[in-house]
């Protein structure tokens, strides 16, 4: 039978006889014949081919290699509700999407309810997941949805960060739904797309509602329900904040705005809607 022996990468010493040869790779090969001799592996020798290995690169690719499925897998949590909503918001649209049920929803619990207020806003509610009709905001378009944070300064960075964190904030002086004048609201991004997921998943589809469409939005406040049609699409500068200015001035109507292109600060997207109940 032949035999060969093969030990990747580390030397041996082969004493032949009353002399010890030093080799690598091959410790014994059939074609030899009568050759006979005895290995001994050193422990040294297998360190130093350990520290070539990392001379070489080997190791270091390995590690590379490991950061690259670390980082692959960072980007994925990062962007997963994102990447989650366009899909659901792409699917909805290619059935027929799921809006025109809520409208049909609404009408069925208005014309059911004796209650007017507390009762409609509370079945609602319920059939939409909303968990706080204190104070809430729901876009059946886009699969909107999200608690609202009142009074929260604008310009007060600290603030309307944490505000963002639980859910979409109301510029603090502008008007409450029923009031007149505007409502405002807004979920900014921030200076970086890593940040997305965080602060700007919920207002992440905004650019989807349209006026020609007559997109509707709804507002749970004080245990009443307010409807809103889309109206108004604008992408203003980002130091343009007339629109906040003169939320207290008007008729009553929403207006919502996030950061534009998302992730960035360049630009701000306003939609603005009147009420419609």
């Amino acid at each position: 039978m032949q035999v060969s022996f093969w030990l990747a990468d580390f030397y041996y010493y082969w004493y032949y006889g009353e002399k010890m040869i030093r080799g690598h790779g091959v410790v014994y090969d059939a074609g030899w014949q009568n050759q006979r001799g005895e290995v001994v592996v050193s422990s040294q020798e297998i360190a130093r081919s350990w520290i070539d290995k990392i001379r070489t690169g080997r190791l270091a690719s390995v590690i590379g290699s490991a950061f690259i499925v670390a980082g692959l897998a960072g980007l994925i949590f990062t962007f997963r509700p994102i990447v989650s909503a366009e899909l659901s918001f792409r699917w909805e649209q290619m059935m027929g999407g799921s809006h025109q049920e809520d409208q049909v929803l609404v009408d069925q619990v208005l014309a059911d309810s004796k209650d007017r207020d507390r009762e409609i806003a509370q079945r609602l509610a319920q059939e939409w997941g909303i968990s706080d009709t204190n104070f809430s905001v729901y876009i059946p378009k886009i699969g909107a949805k999200a608690k609202i944070l009142e009074n929260v300064d604008p310009g007060d960075q600290d603030a309307y960060m944490d505000a963002l964190s639980e859910g979409v904030a109301h510029a603090a002086g502008s008007s409450f739904p029923g009031a007149e004048g505007g409502t405002y609201l807004f979920a900014h991004s921030t200076n970086t797309p890593w940040n997305i997921s965080q602060y700007n998943a919920v207002f992440y589809l905004l650019r989807e509602l349209s006026p020609e469409d007559n997109d509707e939005i709804y507002i749970f406040f004080l245990d009443k329900l307010y409807k809103y049609r889309v109206s108004e699409k604008h992408v203003v500068d980002a130091d343009d904040i007339s629109w906040l200015v003169n939320a207290k001035e008007g008729s009553q109507r929403l207006i919502l705005q996030t950061c534009w292109p998302p992730g960035t600060t360049w630009k701000r997207s306003i939609v603005v809607a009147e009420p419609v109940l």
